[in-house]
């Protein structure tokens, strides 16, 4: 079974990716371009992230980790970057440039196919530093064909040491956000003055919309109930321990989060839960989304949560990053 698997990932690195790639930027992608949209305009080379809706991006966590990666390649390569995020949101509503400024006109963006090129590069889970290693050989080979644009989809991730920072160099929230964030902090006791613990469920209760195509299903009511007292003596056991800490929990759980709102020590923040590739105009979910990413960025450590039928998540780990906090994995 191990040289199967084996065979398998080099058959996978050595030729089916790479076509794979190629397959969604001819099919899915193309279609948007023609030798009749106006030209661009720019005359040094662009690498453009791309958020606009004309494919399924992930999630806060899956986006922003394509965009910081991206990022930092163009730098290392001195290829300007920017970034058009308008799906299902305009980014600047609730991320504003920082030191870096990203942002790009609409009429600034060429759809002709002599001058501007769709680059599709996805992160894959047979093994992650290999899948590191393909993906910086992909962006090398594809960003260096010869195009005044390269519009980048992808979630990559092979710059993971550098997310916290680049994160931070390109973006702070809207002056509205802050301000929300600012409000949940002084409930909390401050910056760096509480734990966070995080879950994530996908559709296992039964209360949240998840668009992979592989979700695990509803459990049984007996197994959802099961599960949620499982997660709660984790709680417990995570509060023994820091007996003298609150406890900020967050969870793409609605039902996970009233459950475990009786407890003294938890805190849990306002709004409505949603993914973001599934809700559409619905700002509330969105805000919540930011809110709980910023908000766990302030937080001293952070735990996460993985129980039978839950998923591994990288939403609080990328919040950890960004405010360079331990992150430990509890397994049960």
């Amino acid at each position: 079974m191990k040289l199967f698997q084996q065979l398998k990932a080099a058959f996978n690195y050595g030729f089916y990716s790479e076509y794979r790639f190629r397959r969604v930027v001819r099919h899915r992608l193309m279609r948007f371009y023609s030798t009749d949209a106006p030209r661009a305009k720019n005359t040094q080379k662009m690498v453009i992230a791309m958020f606009d809706g004309r494919k399924r991006h992930g999630g806060l966590a899956d986006r922003l980790r394509g965009i910081c990666t991206t990022y930092c390649f163009c730098r290392e390569q001195g290829i300007d970057f920017r970034l058009h995020f308008n799906s299902p949101f305009r980014l600047e509503e609730f991320l504003v440039p920082n030191q870096y400024d990203w942002r790009i006109a609409e009429q600034e963006i060429s759809y002709n196919a002599l001058d501007a090129h769709p680059v599709y590069i996805a992160s894959q889970s047979y093994d992650e530093e290999r899948d590191n290693r393909f993906q910086r050989r992909m962006a090398e080979k594809f960003f260096a064909e010869d195009y005044k644009q390269l519009h980048a989809y992808t979630n990559m991730r092979f710059e993971e040491a550098q997310f916290g920072a680049s994160f931070h160099e390109l973006f702070r929230p809207a002056e509205w956000l802050q301000r929300l964030v600012d409000e949940q902090l002084t409930i909390l006791g401050g910056k760096k003055n509480y734990i966070a613990v995080s879950t994530r469920f996908l559709e296992s209760l039964g209360d949240f919309s998840e668009h992979r195509d592989r979700a695990p299903k509803a459990l049984p009511a007996e197994e959802q109930e099961v599960l949620l007292k499982a997660c709660s003596k984790q709680l417990e056991k995570i509060h023994a321990a820091h007996p003298e800490e609150r406890i900020l929990v967050t969870s793409d759980s609605g039902r996970f989060l009233s459950h475990v709102a009786h407890y003294d020590f938890v805190r849990t923040l306002p709004g409505k839960i949603g993914h973001m590739d599934v809700v559409e105009g619905e700002k509330e979910v969105h805000t919540k989304t930011f809110l709980d990413f910023l908000v766990l960025s302030e937080a001293k450590r952070h735990y996460y949560l993985i129980g039978p039928a839950m998923y591994r998540g990288n939403f609080s780990r990328r919040a950890a990053q960004i405010g360079e906090a331990p992150f430990h994995e509890i397994t049960f």
